[in-house]
């Protein structure tokens, strides 16, 4: 096998194999892969008609995603010939239990990787009693910046986008490894945008602006993973704002993916805040990943 790092030009392989999969785990679209690679060594190879994954932090072992293409068998048979410690992660149950019973790997759930899912149409509304905190915030901000506007990410405003998160950055106080790794893969899909968003209605990237006062003070990207489902992959907001974040929520999916039904907004990794956040906004279902070792 012969891995390559992930590139620009590597969109149509990934992209190729997920039109012949169905995968609703927000882990393996390109997008996905394209943002997070400054935060972990992300690398592809081709093995049995099969898309290899591979993924490594600094000073980590290495862990692989399930093959991705028609060839499975064939392709973890190879796999398990040729990789020592073999560990998989993001695996769907079936993938699991293929593995255990094939293959005598163990394998655990991981709470902390699972995906939220939540109705695009409640999101919208945020209509009933679940939903109070939440509306009362989106209509704080309506009643306070009536003057608010929202546009779509494109080549007009992209510059002004990159240097608006880069002055956030720079204010933000809790700077470390991560938020960098973060900052620069957010700065990567806004400056590869074109390529990005190529491709029609699935697998498109699609961003999103607000602005008040015609400054900007939130955005969010997403694309669709299905012809249901959509991952969003970023949301960004101004809390000096009050409502901001589910402002920016609420008229991104209003403007751009009100036809879809379902929004993965992908894992807490783990962090109490963001899990009391994601749990918040009242998901619809957590779709679970699994992890194998031998």
């Amino acid at each position: 096998m012969q891995f390559h790092p992930i590139s620009l030009k590597d969109r149509e392989l990934v992209l190729r194999y997920q039109d012949i999969q169905e995968m609703p785990l927000s882990d393996f679209n390109f997008t996905n892969l394209w943002i997070w690679r400054f935060a972990r060594e992300i690398c592809l190879a081709q093995v049995e008609d099969c898309l290899i994954i591979r993924t490594q932090y600094p000073n980590q072992e290495p862990y692989y995603f399930f093959p991705l293409g028609e060839n499975v068998n064939q392709a973890l048979e190879i796999m398990l010939q040729k990789i020592p410690n073999l560990y998989f992660k993001s695996l769907n149950a079936k993938e699991a239990q293929l593995l255990a019973q094939n293959y005598g790997f163990k394998t655990f759930a991981n709470r902390d990787r699972f995906d939220y899912v939540y109705s695009i149409a409640e999101l919208i509304a945020l209509g009933g009693r679940k939903y109070h905190k939440k509306k009362n915030h989106l209509n704080k901000f309506l009643q306070t910046y009536p003057q608010f506007c929202f546009e779509e990410v494109n080549a007009s405003n992209q510059e002004e986008l990159l240097q608006t998160y880069q002055r956030w950055y720079e204010a933000n106080p809790n700077q470390d490894e991560a938020l960098l790794a973060e900052k620069r893969g957010i700065e990567s899909i806004v400056q590869d945008f074109a390529t990005l968003s190529q491709g029609g209605d699935l697998f498109s990237l699609k961003g999103g602006i607000l602005r008040v006062d015609g400054e900007i003070i939130a955005f969010s990207f997403a694309e669709a993973i299905s012809n249901q489902s959509i991952v969003v992959h970023i949301e960004k907001a101004n809390t000096q704002y009050l409502g901001a974040f589910q402002a920016i929520n609420q008229q991104f999916l209003s403007h751009l993916w009100g036809e879809y039904l379902w929004a993965n907004r992908e894992e807490d990794l783990g962090i109490e805040g963001l899990r009391k956040a994601k749990l918040s906004y009242q998901p619809i279902h957590l779709l679970e990943k699994y992890e194998a070792k031998r």
